[in-house]
């Protein structure tokens, strides 16, 4: 207790690599009781859902859903099912992600953000639809698994990028798929979507975080001029102002979306038209906030505890 009010109490839905739940905890850990959950340790918890509701217990803690007043759902990943048999682990992965989802969907206080919302707002196609719809400037694209389709996309400047994660593992390890400048298709794509769009020259990037009301843009200055995301340690970061029209069209997408936070990449064109290329749900932060000094994590645990 303190000055007469009881200390919040925080699941946070992670994995045992999330530096930043880490930072948050150290951090915060006046201001709240965090309790964590490393999902890629499952079997290091009980977990029992029935008729009365949920509880979780480690070595460490035991909660029950009445327990927490809110829950981080941040990067989760699943554990390393090598004992097993390989044809069962698609099995338990989907379950154990029932069970993560489950309790975090059903929980009747404030979360950010639920499994459900994220699984929406996450997909490509989703938010290529809605953009389209609601005026902003994008690249000419396209979502599909035809190679004819692709042909005009060969003959021009464009870039292939991830539609969903563009993490794979296999037997050397996780591999990560970035955006790149795209040439041609020589296979059979009837199987395999794939995501392209017109290549636009930029001036630079920008990255806007939002939580709630308060926003983050952040000019990013870099040497890759395809994905500055395969270029970190030349990134030069500058506080700017979003012009009037973006910032009514991102809150307006995150009432429309439903969510509370969300991480937009523009790229500003030399003429400095902000052209739209992807919001991310859950995105990372910290990088920014130490590189800038900002107070991100402060806005988003009041959130959680407000």
């Amino acid at each position: 207790m303190d000055g007469g009010f009881e200390t919040k109490r925080v699941l946070i839905i992670t994995s045992s690599i999330d530096e930043t739940a880490t930072y948050i905890i150290n951090r915060y850990s006046e201001q709240a009781e965090f309790f964590r959950i490393d999902v890629d340790k499952f079997d290091e918890y009980k977990f029992c859902v029935g008729n009365k509701g949920w509880s979780i217990s480690s070595d460490c803690f035991f909660i029950r859903s009445e327990d927490i007043y809110s829950i981080y759902y941040r990067k989760p990943m699943l554990p390393d099912l090598s004992p097993f048999d390989p044809q069962y682990h698609l099995m338990i992965q989907r379950d154990i992600i029932a069970v993560i989802n489950g309790i975090v969907d059903c929980f009747s206080g404030k979360v950010l953000t639920r499994p459900s919302i994220l699984r929406k707002t996450e997909n490509k196609v989703y938010q290529l639809m809605y953009v389209s719809k609601n005026g902003w400037n994008i690249p000419e694209s396209y979502i599909g698994n035809s190679n004819g389709e692709c042909i005009k996309y060969e003959k021009s400047a464009s870039i292939i990028k991830p539609l969903t994660t563009g993490k794979t593992y296999g037997k050397n390890g996780w591999e990560l798929y970035q955006t790149n400048l795209f040439k041609e298709i020589n296979e059979d794509i009837s199987l395999t979507p794939i995501y392209l769009q017109e290549y636009i020259p930029k001036q630079f990037e920008v990255r806007v975080t939002i939580v709630g009301r308060k926003m983050y843009p952040i000019r990013i200055d870099t040497e890759n001029k395809v994905d500055w995301r395969a270029d970190y340690q030349n990134h030069r970061y500058t506080q700017i102002t979003c012009p009037d029209d973006i910032i009514v069209k991102c809150y307006k997408l995150m009432d429309d979306f439903n969510l509370v936070f969300g991480a937009f990449d523009f790229i500003v064109t030399p003429e400095l038209k902000w052209i739209f290329l992807e919001i991310n749900p859950n995105g990372q932060w910290l990088w920014l906030e130490q590189s800038l000094k900002l107070d991100i994590s402060q806005k988003i645990v009041e959130y959680l505890i407000s």
